[in-house]
């Protein structure tokens, strides 16, 4: 039975009684280091043996099994046995050609082990270590079906041929890989923590600036939410709804924007960490979960260079065209006829306004046209290099990005420069490797700067609210003289805001299996940051002109503002971690030690009322001259420890503890403790799973569990009132450089600072994740799902004076002391895929979705009265919009306002008006009527559908993402009650929806003049105006072609070629688009640049 010998040292022990062959191999594999190789088709392995040996060689036993199964096993390369019929089957096959070929992965390495077989035969045999494979067919087989562990099956048509090469592709949802969580790693099989993985590869070919962009939908408990567009416009990340994530690439915790500016392309894995369990051993700041991420390395192998190239070109995805200005004006009459009063614009005034006569008082300026191009464009190239030998290897990466904007003359624009070397050496004689990394970017953004505008928000808002009837060019093309003139705010001539990014990162790792203990591993890191912004600001008006003139007219002196910040933060980390397997236990012990120190310093100067144009500091008045400056530092330390125990690939038990260190509090609360105790189960491999598992009813199964305590040591931005601010804890004094006023002259002084709380510390979070991973049906149907409770303590609050008696003896506040105060979010996220291959199209489908809330169950700063108010606390409530006026409709005729109960200011009130509730029954609205309503501005629900198809070289790749319902509130303009209210207030056509007689179920209340002349009802802060955000949209899509499938496979010297089309924001479906909204926007009266649909090319090569 044996074609070659097998190590008699490999001792096997089994006690099994009617166990299939196949749950028998797996046995057998756990205790030993040989592989097995065989078809699920095979009839043999569902038979049942018996066998009880203590001790036995695996030569032995394995003669045993196969004796009493009817089938038969043979030694390929170094521990891989193959099972197959038995030899007598296999001769009755009439053979009558050979066909060879090679098996090699997409880098071009042979693949050894990889399973040949005659498509719906049990006839085949596996590749050698050279990955080359023979075999004997009958003359009527046309298809080989080539398999490996890891790699997606592939069925090959040989018809006319006698050689073949194939290229197995890595199908990383069944590959058994190693995933990084905190500082060490584990599989997917052992893996017990809550992790979700984004796929970056997928991202390469989008039209995307940064990374954050493509991460929508990706990912189950990740929530991403854009607000607008432009210029690397960064959308808000969230991890089951908490705050800012914490960021740590290739094991070390960097700056977000670090991260957000990464090249996907340098990406080799991108986790999301999700429950204690992962998360715990960061300690301090993970209590909003963590993205891990880690960078491309050198791999063994011939040199190989690969160029990627992707053009773009953008355009705002959901933008209503204004009105021309004749329509506008006839909208603007109907509303002075409502309130009874003369029309604002004559027939005479339209027609000049039709027919153009009047270009300065009566135009129809479209400003959009004047300001803005049809498409941004943008294009990126990224050139990498990889390759070395075993004992040394290397990976270079050298990234561009061009980005343009929608301007007519392009003056807002971004280039950055992304760049990434690695190299690792391993001395074999004693085990030790080192890493090096250095990485970083260039990154350069510049903007118009004037009086009246110095970013989008500005310029966007004067488009809009410029009134058409002016012109926004004189008779010669050049800006008119009128103020807020965006023409003039984006023209060559205006200033400038410029700001230049720079960032160097390094780091050095030292890893060395210790030679003399097995199993044992020493790490040394040390990894250092320095990272620059330089701002340049020169605050110039452009030249602006008289409508019949050519001479320039300058509305203010420039202002000329420069600063510099810059940092360096350092890290070091020692850890040791110790592997070792005793029979079926499998345990795995790690220990260390972390250390951060970070530096920051900035610097500024400002003059203005410049005299000469000159964009430099001197030549600017030096009675104007303003400067300022500061300095800081902190620091940070951990100790860590963890431990991983599995029995048998079965049961799994993990702790991790990180006792840690941060000078944000005083030195006897500085250090705090942090764990996390996990747990798992893989029921798939109990025995009495085991007709099931051969079934392919369950391929996995496994619940897992954790709980722990995380932390944060700060809470929110700067503004809010639990955060905690630098060196709160200590007495202070503030400095006033214009404190008193001697002989004429402001001389500096000092008062004393607010009184420093003793009790501040950690903010702490228990976290308790339950989840189960599954896939069924021969690994089609995947999926797992989670629920989560997440419950934060730690929150400080000055007392209320009335209930301590404390009238301000000190002339000022109390102290914030400990509180009661919890805050609590919970939720659940599941991913849910099928995926398969027919003949040569093959297909994977799935579905994310991410739930959460979140309340406070004890807020320490309500108010008692509002505590004491059931419709108005927000204690113990789940997310709602605000306090708002109910609204009831519209009010149908003066017999509904006469019986009605009005709102206390309002008055001449009439059909059409808004309608509010009574909701105290007082008799009188007033603020006491308004009430808890609505949703929350974030959506509470997100969810994405990737859908993945493939054909031959065809390649297809679809995302939908969206949100469930999230409220935004229209104001101002888009309530036609700002900018032009009075003169022009409709603006787009789906203004036009407003009340009247016979339009009662309209969008918006009749149309006035003026929001005053009722005593402003209809825009007091009420229910009416809330829009539901929740939206699908196409996210992303890409089709291609890989050219080195079928049409250049021959060609040796190129080994990729791709060319691909892709888009995002494709299209959107969503109440909100009624109103002329994107549910992603920068502003509700767009004010702000636009959310952009995105058309792409991207194109391929390696060579």
């Amino acid at each position: 039975m044996l074609a070659a010998s097998l190590n008699s040292y490999s001792q096997i022990t089994l006690n099994v009684n009617g166990s299939s062959v196949k749950s028998v191999i797996h046995q057998i594999e756990k205790q030993s280091e040989y592989r097995f190789f065989y078809d699920n088709n095979l009839s043999g392995l569902s038979k049942k043996v018996n066998i009880n040996v203590k001790d036995q060689p695996i030569d032995e036993v394995l003669n045993t099994i196969c004796s009493q199964a009817g089938i038969a096993y043979t030694i390929k390369g170094d521990k891989q046995v193959v099972i197959h019929s038995d030899k007598a089957d296999v001769a009755q096959q009439s053979v009558t050609k050979k066909i060879t070929g090679i098996v090699s992965d997409e880098q071009g390495m042979p693949i050894i082990g990889a399973n040949i077989r005659v498509k719906g035969t049990t006839v085949g045999t596996i590749t050698d270590l050279d990955g080359k494979f023979a075999l004997d067919v009958n003359s009527d087989v046309s298809i080989l079906e080539i398999s490996y562990i890891g790699y997606k099956t592939q069925n090959v048509s040989f018809k006319g041929k006698t050689d073949i090469a194939v290229v197995l592709k890595e199908d990383s949802e069944i590959l058994d890989e190693v995933v990084v969580v905190g500082y060490g790693s584990t599989t997917k099989r052992a893996m017990v923590a809550s992790v979700s993985s984004v796929k970056t590869e997928e991202i390469g070919d989008l039209p995307v600036s940064n990374i954050t962009q493509g991460m929508a939908g990706r990912a189950a408990g990740l929530i991403v939410q854009g607000a607008g567009g432009g210029i690397d416009k960064t959308p808000t990340i969230s991890i089951r709804g908490g705050g800012t994530p914490l960021v740590v690439i290739d094991g070390v915790i960097r700056n977000y924007d670090d991260f957000v500016l990464l090249s996907p392309d340098d990406i080799e894995a991108l986790s999301v960490l999700k429950d204690a369990s992962a998360t715990a051993v960061y300690g301090s700041r993970a209590a909003d979960g963590i993205i891990q991420v880690t960078t491309k390395k050198g791999k063994e192998g011939k040199p190989r260079i690969d160029y990627s190239f992707n053009y773009s070109i953008a355009q705002p995805a959901n933008w209503a065209e204004p009105l021309d200005s004749w329509t506008r004006a006839e909208y603007a009459n109907i509303a002075k006829r409502n309130d009874g009063l003369p029309d604002a614009f004559s027939e005479d005034r339209i027609q000049k306004m039709k027919d153009g006569s009047d270009p300065i008082q009566n135009n129809n300026t479209n400003w959009r046209d004047l300001v803005l191009r049809e498409f941004a464009p943008q294009s990126k190239h990224q050139v990498t290099m990889t390759g070395g030998t075993d004992i040394n290897n290397y990976y270079m990466s050298l990234g561009h990005i061009n980005q343009g904007s929608l301007y007519e003359n392009n003056s807002y624009n971004m280039q950055r420069t992304n760049f990434r070397l690695s190299q690792s050496s391993l001395i074999k004689t004693i085990g030790l490797k080192v890493t090096t990394t250095l990485d970083g970017y260039i990154k350069k953004t510049t903007h118009p700067y004037t009086s009246t505008s110095d970013g989008p928000y500005y310029v966007f808002s004067h488009i809009q609210n410029k009134s058409p009837l002016i012109p926004g060019v004189n008779k010669y093309g050049l800006p008119y003289n009128v103020n807020d003139n965006p023409v003039a705010e984006i023209a060559d001539d205006a200033g400038y805001n410029n700001e230049d990014r720079k960032l160097i990162n390094g780091n050095l790792q030292f890893e060395w299996a210790v030679p003399w203990v097995d199993g044992l591993k020493l790490r040394a890191a040390g990894n250092y940051r320095y990272a620059m912004v330089a701002n340049k600001k020169w605050r110039k008006d452009s030249a602006k002109y008289n409508y019949d003139s050519e001479e320039p007219i300058y509305s203010a002196k420039p202002l000329f503002y420069n600063s510099t910040n810059y940092g360096h933060t350092y890290t070091l980390q020692f850890f040791a971690n110790y592997d070792k397997t005793f029979g079926k236990h499998s345990i795995s012990l790690l220990g260390g030690y972390e250390a951060t120190y970070g530096f920051a310093s900035t610097y500024w100067v400002q003059r203005e009322n410049y005299d000469f144009p000159i964009d430099q500091i001197n030549p600017g008045p030096e009675s104007s001259q303003k400067n300022g400056g500061s300095e800081g530092e902190n620091g940070r330390a951990g100790f860590i420890g963890q431990i991983k125990y599995n029995y048998n690939n079965k049961y799994f038990v993990e702790g991790s503890i990180r006792y840690d260190g941060s000078d944000n509090f005083p030195k006897n609360r500085r250090w705090g403790t942090f764990y996390s105790g996990s747990v798992g189960w893989s029921i798939a491999d109990e025995a009495f799973m085991e007709d099931l598992v051969e079934k392919d009813v369950f391929n996995q199964l496994k619940l897992r569990a954790s709980y722990g305590q995380v932390g944060l040591d700060n809470w929110g931005s700067d503004t809010d009132v639990f955060h905690i601010g630098r060196f709160e804890y200590m007495s202070s004094y503030n400095l006033n450089n214009q404190a008193w006023v001697l002989n004429g002259a402001y001389v500096p002084g000092f008062s004393e600072g607010d009184i420093p709380s003793s009790d501040i510390s950690w903010f702490t979070t228990d976290q308790f994740d339950m989840g189960i991973d599954f896939s069924s049906l021969k690994n089609r149907l995947y999926g797992s799902i989670d629920y989560f409770y997440y419950k934060t303590k730690g929150f400080l609050y000055a007392p209320n004076q009335i209930d301590v008696g404390y009238t301000a003896p000190l002339g000022m506040s109390l102290p914030r002391v400990s509180t009661n105060g919890e805050h609590r979010r919970a939720g659940f996220d599941f991913t849910l895929g099928w995926r398969d291959n027919i003949g040569k199209f093959s297909y994977d489908i799935s579905a994310n979705f991410t739930k959460f809330d979140q309340l406070w169950a004890n807020n320490p700063s309500e108010s008692v009265s509002d505590l004491m108010n059931p419709y108005k606390r927000a204690t113990q409530q789940t997310g709602y919009y605000g306090n708002l006026y109910e609204c009831l409709g519209f009010y149908k005729d003066a017999q509904d306002v006469y019986n009605s109960v009005k709102r206390l200011g309002s008055y001449d009130l009439t059909a059409g008006d808004l309608k509010y509730s009574d909701f105290n029954g007082d008799g009188k609205i007033d603020d006491s009527d308004m009430v808890r309503t609505g949703k929350s501005s974030f959506p509470r629900g997100n969810y994405g559908i990737n859908i993945k198809l493939q054909y031959e070289g065809f390649f297809l790749s679809a995302l939908f993402q969206g949100a469930t319902r999230f409220d935004m509130y229209l104001t101002g303009t888009a309530q036609m009650n700002g900018g032009q209210a009075g003169e022009l207030p409709v603006i787009y056509d789906y203004h036009t929806d407003f009340w009247t007689p016979d339009n009662t179920d309209a969008k918006y209340p009749r149309l006035m003049s003026s929001a005053g002349l009722n005593g402003n009802n209809n825009y007091v802060s009420s229910s009416f105006w809330l829009i539901n955000g929740a939206y699908l949209r196409m996210k992303d899509f890409s089709f291609g072609y890989d050219f080195k499938h079928s049409l250049l496979k021959d060609v040796n010297w190129l080994s990729k070629a791709s060319l691909a089309i892709s888009g995002q924001n494709l299209f959107t479906i969503s109440e909100a688009t009624k109103y002329g909204l994107d549910p992603e926007n920068a502003s509700v009266e767009h004010y702000g640049y636009p959310n952009e649909r995105i058309f792409a090319v991207s194109l391929n090569l390696g060579f």
